[in-house]
């Protein structure tokens, strides 16, 4: 392998679900409807059975058979194209036997003839059992107290141990996400996490006050304590025997969230033991760092009572803020308002009108005083009004609430939920311009700062939003949006319309899925190339080398020069990471090297590249093929013969002008001597005239 070298649009409303989104890019009518899926030529996915009732919101359910062991009862949920998965907790989960888990067999892109594309497809064991309860508006039979521990707890528990264990979160748990394992209906599990994003398909009632507070696509993965309030709610359902807010809406809910506390919300005057008062206390606290964790729950399975934690709420303003047609009394609650009226709440802060509240309702000096900072130096620094209004309004908003998420216009999310945002707004085909606007602008770093203690998790997301920042000040192929989108998006296949129908998530897919294109397709015609911003981007992205200096010779002004870079690429890739043959991508290459040979000043050596490049195609060797264009000794013998020729030439050119040069001087030496010659004979033929004139005179 010698020679390869290693104006303010609107953005897409994320706080509507993006279901509605996703109908709208999802494609056409179903070819092949009850043909069967193959995934590793080992399950068989039965199209034509539908399992609705194990079907999760971005994922259906079918019957799947394993053909090594055909009495296993199995079921497969089939992806969304468009929604991003989360394939690392895949990897985690798969053929982990826990109890309280439900048992992820296998996973991977599978083509899917109803949807006549390749579809990542999530297989599991089967529940013998039903789902606990089929919506969030359905009333089941109560669990009792002595049952809940044994049934629920010590099962769901040791689940999130294991998670914990594993270093991952779940994020999807609900009472609608419980199965009976049993027919029993004694074994519960929790069901599948990991085919939309984390926490995307959570009710509100089942988040955190600060996940609520963001778009379901920006939750991000959390912490085991966000699954551990998931798991309190849960239990609350299950002892209740409902879901006691089932009658309010998603606004009124995080409301009531902020204003009297969750547990006081979801239990209120409902009469329940004191062993699960105590747990769901604790389990529901709203502040995170007082939350009831793993060790202290191991210790009331053990018997060991707790005081019951006291529900902390927000400090209540001694009078209103008054905001469009609203009273507010507390600074988290105001925060929400002010964030959904962006246009309306700028004016509010610029006039003073929060700081005075903040001073003299609230009683908080600190608070007002920071507000008073941020005002006064945007309007002192501002060079762009508009732009300047918008950070104040962020920044004020990270002083009210520091835990809440990052909002900005209409965009809410936290911190490692962007990219998932970013995908789903890109699939939409929207409006980036905020997204990037936010990056640009540093507004996560605002938050980080705002968190006060220390936390590495805060300290690498901080640092990758720098990386991305670059990225975003970059140019050209292998940067931009695109690189962002994969950087954050570990899991998400390439976009590239090049890719056709193929689910490519990892780099050594990329060349194979690049091949297969070529032959379904008809790009192969000396124009379009086998890389777009995409392609480029995933290169730089899932690459574990830093490839960003090759990426940027593929924005090279000179074909040539950007194609042999794209080719080193792909070159390196195949030597790497296989396959041996890539003959339509060859083909696909063979139709583009015009410009490369055309480098080459010899025509034999231009006949003999033509004559050889058909025999690699026919041979699939990206490998070969860039190292017979780019080999240094064939490239360093045409340059010295060029520069020969070259000299030879000027040598010619210098003898023919000299030789012009001669003859131009004999030219006019001989004009000069037929002159002189011709007054000598003149005066000579003068001279014998007047003598024989003399003569005859004289006789």
């Amino acid at each position: 392998m010698a020679g390869l070298v290693d104006d303010d649009d609107e953005l897409l409303e994320l706080d509507t679900p993006v279901e509605a989104v996703e109908e709208e890019a999802v494609a056409e009518p179903v070819p092949h409807a009850g043909t069967p899926g193959m995934l590793r030529d080992r399950f068989t996915v039965r199209s034509n059975q539908p399992l609705p009732d194990l079907s999760m919101p971005n994922a259906e359910a079918f019957a799947a058979e394993d053909r090594r062991d055909p009495n296993r009862k199995l079921f497969a949920l089939i992806c969304k194209p468009e929604v991003a998965i989360r394939s690392s907790v895949m990897r985690t989960l798969k053929g982990l036997k826990t109890v309280g888990i439900q048992p992820l067999v296998d996973w991977g892109p599978m083509t899917w003839p109803p949807a006549g594309r390749q579809c990542m497809t999530v297989l599991y064991d089967r529940p013998v059992g039903r789902r606990v309860m089929a919506d969030m508006h359905s009333e089941i039979r109560r669990i009792d107290e002595y049952d809940i521990t044994r049934k629920v707890v010590t099962p769901l528990v040791n689940a999130i141990k294991e998670l914990v264990r594993c270093g991952v979160t779940h994020r999807a748990i609900r009472p609608t996400n419980l199965f009976y394992m049993d027919e029993a209906g004694e074994r519960l599990a929790f069901g599948d996490c990991v085919t939309s994003p984390p926490a995307f398909d959570q009710p509100m009632v089942c988040e955190t006050i600060e996940s609520a507070m963001s778009s379901p696509i920006g939750r991000g993965g959390g912490t085991y304590a966000d699954d551990l309030y998931s798991l309190g709610v849960t239990m609350a359902f299950l002892l209740l025997g409902r879901n006691p807010v089932a009658h309010l809406d998603d606004e009124t809910i995080l409301r009531a969230k902020i204003a009297q506390g969750s547990y006081s919300l979801l239990v209120a005057d409902e009469r329940l033991p004191l062993p699960m008062i105590e747990v769901l206390r604790g389990l529901l606290c709203d502040d995170g760092m007082q939350r009831w964790d793993i060790e202290t729950l191991d210790l009331w399975q053990q018997g060991r009572r707790m005081s019951p934690l006291q529900p902390r709420v927000e400090k209540r303003a001694s009078r209103s803020f008054p905001f469009q047609g609203k009273e507010y009394y507390n600074c988290r609650e105001l925060a929400v308002a002010l964030s959904k009226n962006w246009d309306a709440a700028i004016p509010l802060v610029l006039e003073g009108k929060l700081e005075l509240w903040l001073s003299r309702a609230i009683e908080d000096k600190e608070r007002a005083a920071a507000v008073a900072e941020v005002v006064r130096l945007t309007v002192a620094a501002a060079a762009d009004k508009r732009m300047g209004s918008d950070l104040l309004l962020c920044k004020v908003l990270i002083l009210l609430d520091p835990s809440a998420p990052i909002r900005y216009k209409g965009f809410s999310a936290m911190p490692d939920g962007f990219g998932a945002a970013l995908a789903a707004v890109m699939a939409a085909r929207s409006d980036t311009k905020l997204i990037a606007e936010i990056i640009l602008r540093e507004v996560p770093k605002l938050w980080f700062e705002a968190q006060g203690q220390y936390q590495p998790d805060n300290s690498l997301m901080e640092a990758n939003f720098r990386e991305l920042r670059s990225y975003l000040t970059t140019q050209g192929m292998g940067f931009g949006l695109e690189r962002c989108l994969y950087e954050m998006n570990d899991s998400l296949p390439c976009q590239s319309s090049l890719m056709g129908e193929e689910y490519v998530t990892e780099l050594r897919e990329l060349l194979p899925g690049l091949n297969t294109a070529a032959a379904n397709s008809k790009r192969a015609d000396g124009k379009q190339w086998p890389c777009d911003r995409h392609v480029a981007a995933f290169m730089g992205a899932r690459a574990r080398s830093d490839i960003d200096r090759n990426l940027m010779a593929l924005n090279d002004s000179d074909a040539g020069k950007a194609l042999m870079s794209l080719l080193n690429l792909f070159a390196v890739f195949q030597y790497r990471l296989g396959p041996e043959s890539l003959t339509n991508l060859a083909a696909w290459f063979e139709t583009l090297l015009g410009p490369v040979i055309g480098v080459y000043h010899s025509r034999e050596k231009r006949k003999e590249l033509e004559k050889e490049i058909p025999k690699l195609v026919r041979k699939g060797s990206v490998v070969e093929m860039y190292n017979l264009l780019d080999d240094p000794g064939s490239r360093h013998t045409d340059h010295s013969n060029f520069v020969w020729a070259k000299a030879q030439y000027q040598a010619a050119e210098e003898e023919i002008r000299r030789v012009q040069a001669d003859e131009d001087e004999r030219e006019t030496d001989a004009d000069r001597i037929g002159k002189q010659t011709a007054s000598v004979i003149g005066i000579l033929i003068a001279l014998l005239t007047i003598t024989v004139v003399v003569i005859l005179t004289v006789w």
